[in-house]
């Protein structure tokens, strides 16, 4: 797995919101440009990554089909009664900077004044979904931007007039496909649905359960960047592609994972407490990586690996569940792609609770540099900065105001 590191060529350092952040988003299908201001979520501190660029939105926007959750485009006039009449799902688009180096995905709550007035609507929990994958973004996954999930900017909001009303827009890395659309086509090989369990378990060990990961069509949460540079065409389709997890509404931090097994194809079916971690043993379940005609017994590798694992946790103790588990992979499960590629595992003697050595790969260089370059040559014409900032301070209000209050929305 490729780490993807972002360098900006701008400096700046925030370490509150900036109020009077501003930025220009143009819609091509609507041959206009709106201004958006950043904005500063309600009872929330913690920073996004500063966003300095203009953003270009292509010809139409998208939605995850209900059922299948298989991408479907919606023209822009078909959009502007997207949250006047109720939906269950945020429009989403891919755009990119002026200048083409970066690519966004851009999800929108339009007419949201509309929105708020029911809030039991499908909508209404689309937007507190938005609110609460932002706030855990900024709040739990800095670290792990850019890596494993995309690196987010926050949220904006707009003035868009007859198009859409009072818009809210929230901004992150575009990542690229869901594995729910990949898994229907010739990229659904044995080793794309191991990159999909290595990257969850990746989030397990950074300490982060997803709460949305059960079912097939929970895969949309799980990206592929097929355009990211450097891709060859085997790579599609060897587990080489860059992955990321995304929506993080549901996601709980300060997770000790307690997984005795990797996320890979097992010879035998387990249920969650055999597995050790609920999240881990759905995922396994929905990737098919169980057989389930045979049972658990001593016969089964899968045992000789549980029982492993138990007794060396037992002659280590000060070891890492993580760490453990890696001596695992590297014992039982060597021909399969490792959790991290840059680590490695050896033992100090044969024997089955030998020390283990890891060290990580000094000419370890996987990291594609990407740059942000702020370009501020691109102006539509539209109303003035000063009128949309004064209209869009009564939106802030009323967003404050109907604030969501019930313990959905907190987060640990």
């Amino acid at each position: 797995m490729r780490a993807i590191v972002f360098s900006f060529s701008f400096s700046i350092i925030c370490t509150t919101p900036c109020l009077d952040m501003s930025i220009r988003i143009f819609f091509k299908g609507l041959d206009r440009g709106y201004n958006a201001r950043y904005w500063s979520l309600p009872n929330h501190q913690e920073p996004f990554e500063p966003l300095l660029t203009d953003i270009v939105v292509p010809h139409s926007l998208l939605f995850n089909r209900a059922g299948d959750r298989v991408p479907k485009e919606v023209t822009f006039e078909q959009a502007k009664y997207w949250g006047v009449e109720d939906g269950d799902c945020a429009l989403y688009g891919q755009a990119q900077s002026l200048d083409g180096s970066t690519k966004f995905c851009l999800r929108f709550i339009l007419n949201v004044e509309e929105v708020m007035r029911d809030r039991k609507s499908l909508t209404f929990r689309t937007y507190v979904r938005l609110l609460k994958d932002a706030r855990f973004h900024s709040k739990h996954l800095v670290k792990a931007e850019g890596l494993f999930v995309p690196v987010h900017y926050g949220l904006w909001l707009m003035e868009t007039g007859d198009w859409a009303g009072n818009v809210v827009c929230s901004i992150t890395q575009w990542c690229g496909k869901s594995w729910n659309e990949l898994s229907r086509t010739d990229m659904n090989t044995e080793a794309n649905s191991i990159l999909v369990g290595r990257t969850l378990e990746m989030l397990h060990d950074y300490g982060v359960t997803h709460g949305g990961v059960v079912h097939r069509a929970d895969f949309r949460h799980l990206i592929f960047d097929v355009d990211a540079p450097g891709l060859s065409r085997d790579d599609l389709f060897n587990g080489q592609t860059p992955c990321y997890i995304v929506d993080f509404a549901e996601a709980r931090a300060g997770h000790a994972c307690t997984r005795r097994l990797p996320v890979l194809p097992l010879d035998v079916l387990l249920n969650p407490k055999e597995v050790g971690c609920a999240e881990l043993a759905d995922v396994m379940d929905s990737l098919k990586f169980m057989d389930t005609s045979r049972k658990l017994s001593p016969k089964c590798e899968t045992y000789k690996a549980l029982q492993w694992y138990d007794e060396y946790s037992k002659a280590f103790p000060d070891l890492k569940r993580s760490d453990v588990l890696l001596g695992q992979r590297a014992k039982f499960y060597s021909e399969m792609p490792s959790l991290y590629p840059e680590l490695h595992v050896s033992f100090e003697s044969p024997g089955e609770c030998s020390k283990m050595i890891l060290y990580r790969d000094p000419d370890w260089d996987e990291e594609t540099v990407l740059s942000v370059d702020s370009a501020a040559d691109y102006r539509a014409d539209s109303t003035s900065p000063e009128t949309v900032a004064d209209h869009l301070d009564v939106v802030d209000d009323k967003l404050r105001l109907t604030e969501p209050e019930d313990p959905v929305v907190a987060l640990p």
